[in-house]
């Protein structure tokens, strides 16, 4: 591995952690922020009750605690897990069904 390669590995490793920590801060996971494009749309419609009312509660604390300039204490903030999959195998699943029919035709 390149000198070059490793150091952009470190950079986004080190962006990583950062991004994690903001969003921890807050009480978000990384997929609760994705664009809401026509799949994400799908794939929301797709959760359970239960784990769309807990993105949802996220959001809205997120909001409030933003409009405070705040941020979660930290004792809470480390227990979260930012970069945790909820929406991920909703999307691959329904990419899956994106390219069986496309294959179909």
């Amino acid at each position: 591995m390149s000198l070059l390669q490793r150091l952009w590995q470190r950079a986004g490793a080190a962006y990583r952690a950062k991004v994690g920590k903001e969003l921890a801060a807050h009480g978000l996971l990384y997929e609760d922020l994705l664009v809401e494009t026509e799949e994400v749309k799908l794939a929301l419609s797709r959760l359970p009750k239960d784990v769309l009312n807990a993105r949802e509660q996220r959001l809205k604390r997120a909001m409030v605690l933003s409009s405070q300039y705040k941020e979660l204490p930290p004792d809470i903030a480390n227990q979260i897990d930012p970069f945790k999959p909820y929406l991920s195998p909703y999307l691959e699943a329904i990419e899956k069904e994106k390219q069986d029919l496309l294959i179909g035709k």
